[in-house]
Formats: C-alpha cells, structure tokens, sequence
C-alpha cells in the first residue's frame, strides 16, 4: 500500500495532460471509430444502394450478354484483360463512394477523440514494454475484466441483432417464393442494410461505454499524487523558499540603499519613535523636496542613527511625519498638499543655520 504522499489522489495538471499528450497518452476508443464508420457506411449504402445495385446488375447482364454473342470465341489473356480493365473501374466507382465515407468517418472520430496527435516520444525504443511483467500486467482484473465484460456486451448486442434479423427471415421465407428475382434481390438488400444499420447503431452505444472506460483508464494513470503537484508547482512557478529568499535579498539591498541616501538627506522628520522620513531638496535641482528614505519603528530608529551620524538635522513633527509616510514612496516629491508645513520646517532649520538651501 502505497502511503499518502504516494497516492494519486490528485486532479492532473494542464501540464501533466500536456505531456502525456506528447508520450501518445490520449484518450482513443477503436471500437467507437469503427462503430461509427459502420453507421456511415449503412447510409451511404442507403443512399448509393439503389444506384451500386442497377449497375452491378447492368454490367452482369452485358456480360451474359457477350457471352451469348461470343460463345465460340477464344479466350485469350488480351480479350481477359480488355474486359478485366473497365470492369475494375466499374468496381472503383461503385466501392469508391462507401470506402470514402468510411475513411473520412474513421478519421475524424479519432481526432475528434484526442484532436490532432504527434508524438514522437511514443516513437522511442523502451525496453520495459518487451518485459514479460509489463505484458502480463494487460491480465489483471482491472483492466483485462472491463475487456472481457465489453467483448462479451457487443458479442450479445450483435447476436440480439441477428437473431431478430433471422427471425424476420424465417417468418417471410414463403413469401419468397412468389417473388420474382428482381423482387427477391430487393428484399435481401434492404434486410442486409438493415442489418447494417442496426448492428452499428447498437455497437456505436457499446463503443461509446467503452470511450467512458477508456477515457477512466487515462484519467487514473495521468493523476497525481501530492508530492508530483509540489515539484510541478516548483518547476513552474519557483521554489516558495528560494523565492523569499530572493525578496529578503532584495528588501534588505533597498534598506541598504535606503540608509546610505541619508547622509544626503536635508532634513529627518519624525514621528518621535514610531516615524521618520527622510527628505532631500535643493532649491536649485530641485522644484520640490523628495523623498529619499522612510522607516517605522525599527527602521525608522535606523533612520535617525544614520542622521545623527552624518550631522542631519531631525526635526519632531507627528502629524507631519505620518503624512509624509503614508502619502508618497521612495523616489518621489512630497504631496502638494504637504508643501506649507516642509516649508515651514525647511524655514525653521534657515533661520537656526542648520541648513542652507
């Protein structure tokens, strides 16, 4: 018994049904090809069956007919061949139209099965498929018991099929009697396309159970267990781990960035504690301040360090410093409606020569 991780439990993905798709793992039923190719064959005889009879019969009676008018004449391989060339494409013209529908059906209910296929992967020699297991495998009750259960539905529905067909036979046989050849021939071809007909509309109901347990059968072999989602998900999308990693990486080189523009701050307005921002402004490159660096708590005690270090004033201003925060990012000038009291605090910080602008 396999153990959680190891069950295939799981939906498959678009890319595991890709890649089965790639191995020539699609869902095919050649009983539902073949069914419905017999089902349109019945009716293109339905269709063709008047015409195919008149000239088969046609070309019979010439031939009795030049038989009559030659009987002591030679038989010799030119006059054989003279004769055997337009009767084969009398038989081309008469099986061409059955033998077309019939190819065009089978074709098109493979792809309208699995759609257009090509895998070359199917292609590759693998030696585990010539392994007496893999062979013996076909044999277990899984998959051989839903064969044999198939088999033997559309053995009965062709036998239920032929029976009713007999039974029709054997009731109309004395009237068979008083019917002219002609007549006659009629009769068996409507009841042979009947038989036709009927035997590929009941298989055509049998395949379609058989494409249901086929289209199971895929569907089982091409789940996945947990431990397959993970590593696809993984593969796809990244290890979540190295991902962090990466965004800690990052978050930690824009503190980094972050604190070194703050020797070149003009001015650190702060919260006291909780806030602080920092800001940058040169009247001459600059038409308003910017914001080089903010922090909460932890940072933004970074933040007043690193001012006090390189000499740049702070400057306590509460509803300021949560403005200011909250209403511009790294990189960008202050909100317009903040310019008063910046100026204010840029003003205050003149006139004790903190600064110069």
């Amino acid at each position: 018994m396999l153990s959680g991780q190891g069950e295939r439990t799981e939906k498959p993905t678009v890319k595991r049904k890709k890649d089965a798709r790639e191995r020539g793992q699609v869902v095919q039923s050649k009983d539902l090809a073949g069914a419905l190719s017999l089902v349109a064959v019945a009716s293109a005889l339905g269709w063709f069956g008047a015409w195919m009879t008149s000239s088969i019969g046609g070309r019979l009676a010439e031939g009795f007919r030049q038989m009559g008018d030659a009987a002591r004449t030679d038989v010799t391989p030119q006059a054989i061949a003279a004769s055997i060339w337009p009767d084969l494409g009398l038989v081309a013209t008469i099986a061409g139209p059955p033998a077309a529908v019939a190819a065009a059906v089978t074709v098109g209910a493979s792809v309208l099965q699995s759609g257009w296929t090509f895998a070359p992967k199917a292609l590759e020699l693998k030696w585990d498929r010539l392994s007496p297991s893999t062979g013996f495998s076909r044999f277990a009750p899984l998959q051989a018991g839903g064969d044999l259960v198939k088999a033997l539905l559309g053995l009965g529905v062709l036998t239920f099929v032929c029976y009713g067909l007999v039974v029709d036979l054997y009731w109309n046989a004395p009237r068979l009697v008083g019917m002219s050849p002609a007549e006659i021939a009629v009769y068996s071809w409507q009841q042979l396309w009947g038989l036709l007909w009927r035997s590929g509309v009941a298989l055509a109901i049998v395949a379609g159970a058989d494409y249901g347990l086929q289209f199971w059968r895929w569907y089982s072999k091409i789940k996945m267990t947990r431990q397959e989602v993970r590593d696809e998900f993984r593969s796809n999308e990244g290890n979540p781990e190295i991902k962090a990693r990466v965004r800690r990486i990052q978050r930690e080189m824009t503190r980094r960035r972050m604190l070194h523009a703050v020797k070149d701050a003009t001015v650190v307005i702060t919260n006291p504690t909780h806030f602080a921002v920092a800001l940058r402004y040169s009247r001459e490159q600059m038409s308003a301040p910017v914001i080089v660096a903010k922090g909460q708590d932890l940072m933004a005690a970074r933040i007043r360090k690193m001012a006090a270090k390189h000499g740049v004033p702070c400057v306590e201003n509460v509803p300021l410093a949560r403005a200011l925060y909250k209403g511009a990012e790294i990189g960008e000038s202050i909100p317009g409606a903040l310019f008063g009291a910046v100026a204010e605090v840029l003003a205050y910080l003149v006139r004790l020569k903190q600064i110069v602008l």
